[in-house]
């Protein structure tokens, strides 16, 4: 019986693992236009711009974050910006988060949870998730 048991304990911590990991990875937004990596930081997920369909201007300079609105920061690239972050696991979900919206500039609360190979992200105005609206990602391969 007590073999049984350690066999299940075992069973249950592998499926957390990799469950907790279901989110590293690179993912793209369902527009396309860009690509983020989610990776562990401590005990919390967060994301950076990995790859953005138009990584330049016209003049071939970098494209910025021109829409923040901390002038301090508006000459920040998009490429390898965090964009995410403080995602921690619950349950099936991971949230407790921010999202960084670098076309408006603004930061929502973020709640995630995997679909197969589909990252349902939730930006939304309230830390409930009630007020906001999901995009799906999906995993790059």
């Amino acid at each position: 019986m007590k073999r049984f048991f350690n066999i299940i304990v075992l069973m249950l911590a592998t499926a957390s693992f990799v469950s907790a990991q279901d989110i590293v990875g690179k993912w793209k937004l369902e527009d396309g236009s860009a690509i983020v990596e989610v990776y562990k930081k401590g005990d919390a997920y967060n994301g950076r711009i990995v790859w953005l369909e138009t990584p330049t201007y016209s003049n071939g300079t970098p494209v910025l974050d021109t829409n923040n609105p901390d002038k301090s920061l508006q000459s920040r690239k998009l490429i390898n910006l965090d964009m995410l972050s403080g995602l921690k696991p619950n349950g099936k979900e991971y949230t407790g988060g921010t999202i960084y919206d670098p076309g408006n500039g603004k930061t929502y609360f973020c709640s995630m949870k995997v679909e197969k190979d589909v990252l349902k992200v939730r930006g939304s105005l309230d830390k409930r998730g009630i007020l906001g609206r999901t995009m799906d990602w999906f995993r790059v391969k």
